[in-house]
């Protein structure tokens, strides 16, 4: 039932993209084979993808096997009903800024407001290993008289999934906004994560995360003491014996941390104004201020406030954006971030070498002073050549104590597609509060490029993504074992 299944999804997608080939929207269909990394193992992929616009309708279609060694189906993609919803990519209804924006599923860049507290999020960051199903909708209600805003609210959600666990929990956040006077815009926001602890991968959902059960597949299986108890018919002195000798590990269940079982809640609320003052067709510019509060299940951390503007040149020529910023310690701007779901909960080592989950929430206790600086951000496309975003912060408290971000990407335009036979072209690096940029490689990095070649209606690509684990808590990024790749290489075929 399960193969049939598969076959029946591969060929309904197909012959759905085709049935929408001629639709004047344009849809994008392709096949996929190649090569990819996933937990950490080699397979091989065959599947088929399509984004297809309809009207106001948007549908992306994700239809992948992943092929082991061995010819058989990586079942951690099959095993469970969510398993088949992940096939859908997204489904979106309308674009930002339109009166009713909808889209549930892969979220690459999330934000609400003036992105103070939900910044740039993505629940992609991880994928295809890992596979997060959320949601953002966005809406405002004009005033009759002229068009502008009245009143409108921003939702957004980063993993249903979460909803199904034994503890229902996920990331959320809302803002709602109101225009009392012309364009005049004031809003309030406020996001919580139900538990931090979702952060942490576990393959078979038994409680225990991947970095500390012995067999992360079997949900019956932890630690290595259970294995040869299994295997010998629960012969304890057998077992006990193995241990002495150093054959297996004498770890037992009850001496493991069960994170199924602990919550760890961050809230953050805040407040923006924000006025446009030049909203001519060529030339836009508006300020803004916001204030932001984080807290905890039970503890208030500190809060940062920002005046600021935007300028705008064109309709996508050149944005350019400036803070200044101040903050009380314990405290991080955008705190739900791009690599939020890497420093959402990781492991560390304790002093005594112990591996133990550390919470982002956890890490605001290193930030023990006020700070204040600077944020500016430019993103500029180059007449449809090349565009080019770079981000900076550079925030200074007590005793030389920096909180410093980088964002920079730059991306092959579809001008230049034309002329040479490119297709996706892109190379990005993002690292978020750090002290400075002495080690390039951290767990709050993310780094890659991807390229396409075009050959005769066929895109040979290869998409190479890093991002990183510090397992022995000395800040640090050393050997293999600290540095997760996903690396894929694809052939899209359009029909």
């Amino acid at each position: 039932m399960k193969k049939f299944l598969i076959i029946f999804l591969l060929v309904f997608g197909f012959f759905f993209a085709k049935a929408q080939e001629n639709d004047s929207t344009s849809a994008k269909v392709g096949g996929v084979i190649g090569a990819v990394t996933a937990d950490g193992q080699n397979y091989q992929q065959i599947g088929f993808r399509a984004d297809i616009p309809i009207w106001k309708l948007g549908l992306g279609v994700d239809i992948q096997l992943l092929i082991d060694a061995k010819g058989n189906i990586r079942k951690a993609d099959w095993d469970e009903w969510q398993d088949y919803l992940d096939k859908l990519y997204y489904i979106r209804w309308g674009h930002r800024n339109e009166p009713l924006y909808i889209k549930v599923g892969g979220l690459d860049y999330s934000y609400i407001g003036y992105s103070n507290i939900i910044n740039g999020y993505s629940n992609m960051i991880q994928y295809p290993s890992v596979k997060r199903y959320g949601g953002e909708v966005s809406f405002y209600i004009p005033k009759s008289e002229s068009g502008n805003k009245w009143f409108g609210a921003e939702l957004f959600a980063n993993n249903f999934k979460e909803m199904f666990r034994d503890k229902a929990s996920m990331l959320f956040g809302a803002r709602v906004f109101y225009c009392p006077v012309g364009k005049l815009e004031i809003g309030a926001t406020f996001a919580s994560d139900l538990n931090e602890y979702n952060g942490l991968n576990d393959n078979d959902d038994d409680g225990f995360p991947n970095e500390i059960d012995f067999y992360p597949d079997d949900k019956n299986l932890v630690t290595e003491y259970e294995y040869y108890l299994k295997k010998s018919n629960n012969d304890t002195d057998f077992v006990d014996k193995s241990v002495n000798f150093g054959l297996c590990d004498g770890t037992k269940r009850n001496q493991l941390t069960k994170y199924g079982d602990l919550t760890s809640v961050s809230r953050a609320y805040g407040f923006d104004i924000g006025y446009p003052i030049i909203t001519s067709g060529f030339l836009k510019c508006d300020v803004y201020g916001h204030w932001t509060q984080l807290a905890g299940k039970d503890s208030v951390y500190g809060w940062g406030m920002a005046p600021g503007f935007r300028f705008k040149i064109g309709e996508n020529f050149l944005t350019l954006t400036a803070e200044y910023r101040r903050s009380q310690k314990y405290f991080v701007f955008g705190f739900y971030n791009q690599t939020y779901e890497l420093e959402r909960a990781k492991f560390i080592r304790n002093v005594d070498g112990k591996l133990v989950a550390q919470t982002k929430q956890e890490t605001l206790k290193f930030i023990n002073s006020e700070m204040n600086g600077f944020y500016v951000g430019a993103t500029c496309n180059f007449f449809g050549f090349v565009t080019a975003t770079a981000n900076y912060q550079d925030l200074i408290g007590d005793g030389n104590l920096h909180s410093r971000s980088l964002k920079g990407e730059i991306v092959l335009g579809e001008s230049l597609k034309k002329i040479i036979p490119f297709g996706d072209v892109r190379g990005y690096y993002i690292q978020n509060n750090v002290q400075d940029f002495q080690e390039w490689k951290t767990s709050s990095t993310l780094l890659g490029y991807k390229v396409g070649y075009n050959f005769k209606g066929a895109m040979i690509g290869m998409d190479f993504r890093y991002t990183f684990q510090d397992l022995d808590g000395n800040g640090k990024i050393r050997g293999d074992n600290e540095t997760i790749r996903t690396i894929s290489f694809n052939t899209s075929i359009s029909f």
